[in-house]
């Protein structure tokens, strides 16, 4: 009798999906070749633009709003940011007790205990996540401002021989030992790259052209249509020049360009070890990264655009259709975790808010059943408020500290034209607005759904315009 199938869960920071579409230009032979051997979402969204919240949605299959971290868990005190009590639990927590031998290598930042035991990771280490690169003197792109630290963007490895990803070589080491074993397995590999500053090895940097490097349409576009905090954001990066950009740019391809070559040899040991076969594979990324889009770089905070949001997913499940590009199906973190337990266990995950792929990897799924994903964000440090919502091809930016935004993704995928003030939109903006506190009450997000206090009817409609 088939054992119940392996995981391999690759996930890495900061990776738009935009850096892995279709023809921009960023070298990803070994993700090109998963995707060509699974489904790869060319709309998946997360559910918060930082680290912590989006590692913890993923874990949970819940939104921050319920798992209780709203911010990276190195920022706060531990009062102030924890996950609750009565946690949902994680996919790990249910695969381990269901038999499977589960390990975690690299980067962590879910919750600040550090005990990944207490969530059902059997093995790990959380120290490995990082490549350690030594930038050389030059070439570097550094950001100065008055009363800040020099900000080092871009450079190269001074090592013209580095080795390989810490994380990748437990993460290999742990699949050699556990195929030899009769449990299926997990194994969770976890990078801090692409994180800024983005220090690719030579060798990487060397494939790419940088005259050649495309820069993003909206890098010179005034901020008309977006919140002031876009505009105050933008001086950071100001004093950059075309040049310094396509460096940027190209620096941080690199990086994955070297990711992607480690994820080559951990699936080559799959395959050396006869466990490809029986192995569902995943890869993601927490959130993805400006790279220049509106003139902004790295996270963006408190932007809500798609090179921040969309975020790469490609599954491959053995057995099932592959190469697909789905191109309709709208999908979150929120979603994998439920995902898994159906594919693995057979059964829901308790608690989450998110819901098993299955029935789209299967071909059975009703396409307007998969239409809408939703986001929250919190300020991080800077602490103020923003829900995003899209359904089809729309989308909706609540920013009571700022201005609302409405796009036509379809028509504007670059954001350019916000859409919120234009009369002849409003009756999108409304429905929109409906379908945020239609799931902000599915969800018991109540904070925001429950008042009616005066000082807080900023949306343009309220949430009485849920129906019961």
């Amino acid at each position: 009798m088939t054992r119940q199938p392996n995981i391999l869960f690759l996930m890495t920071d900061h990776t738009s999906a935009r850096a892995l579409a279709r023809g921009t230009g960023c070298l990803t032979p070994h993700l090109d070749a998963l995707a060509a051997d699974g489904r790869k979402f060319e709309r998946a969204y997360t559910t918060n633009a930082i680290c912590s919240p989006a590692r913890a949605s993923l874990m949970t299959g819940t939104y921050p709003s319920t798992h209780g971290i709203w911010d990276c868990t190195h920022t706060q005190r531990k009062e102030w940011i924890a996950l609750p009590a009565k946690r949902p639990p994680f996919f790990s927590n249910l695969l381990a007790s269901a038999g499977y031998q589960t390990g975690y290598f690299g980067k962590w930042h879910v919750e600040q205990s550090l005990k990944l035991e207490d969530f059902g990771w059997q093995e790990y280490d959380h120290t490995c996540g990082n490549a350690k690169r030594t930038p050389a003197p030059a070439p570097k792109v550094v950001v100065p401002k008055e009363g800040y630290n020099d900000y080092l963007l871009a450079g190269v490895d001074k090592n013209p021989a580095p080795p390989p990803h810490p994380a990748f070589e437990r993460g290999i080491d742990f699949i050699r030992r556990a195929a030899a074993g009769d449990a299926p397995f997990c194994c969770f590999v976890s990078s801090s790259e692409p994180h800024d500053p983005y220090i690719p090895p030579q060798a990487f940097l060397d494939r790419y052209d940088l005259d050649t490097i495309p820069l993003s349409p909206t890098l010179r576009d005034e901020p008309d249509g977006k919140p002031e905090v876009v505009r105050r954001m933008r001086s950071v990066w100001a004093g950059l020049s075309d040049a310094d950009w396509r460096r940027v740019t190209a620096s941080y391809w690199a990086v994955i360009s070297f990711l992607d070559s480690e994820i080559g040899r951990i699936v080559r040991v799959l395959k050396e070890t006869g466990q490809y076969e029986n192995t569902i594979i995943v890869f993601t990324s927490d959130h993805g990264d400006m790279l220049g889009a509106h003139g902004l770089a790295a996270k963006g905070v408190g932007t809500s655009y798609e090179e921040v949001y969309n975020i790469p997913l490609i599954l491959r499940v053995p057995g099932m259709a592959a190469g697909v590009a789905d191109e309709s199906t709208l999908t979150s973190h929120v979603d994998i975790g439920p995902t898994l337990v159906d594919l693995c266990l057979g059964s829901e995950m308790p608690g989450a808010q998110g819901r098993s792929l299955r029935p789209v990897l299967e071909g059975r799924a009703t396409a307007t059943d998969w239409q809408d994903a939703y986001a929250e964000f919190y300020g991080q440090r800077f602490v103020y408020t923003q829900r995003m919502v899209w359904h089809d091809h729309w989308k909706y930016v609540f920013s009571p500290g700022g201005i609302d935004e409405l796009y036509d993704l379809q028509a504007d995928p670059f954001e350019r034209r916000n859409l919120a003030d234009d009369p002849a939109h409003r009756d999108v903006l409304l429905a929109m607005c409906t379908r945020m506190w239609t799931k902000m009450k599915l969800i018991g997000d109540d904070s925001l759904f429950g008042s009616q206090y005066a000082t807080l009817r900023t949306a343009p409609i309220g949430p009485l315009s849920v129906k019961p």
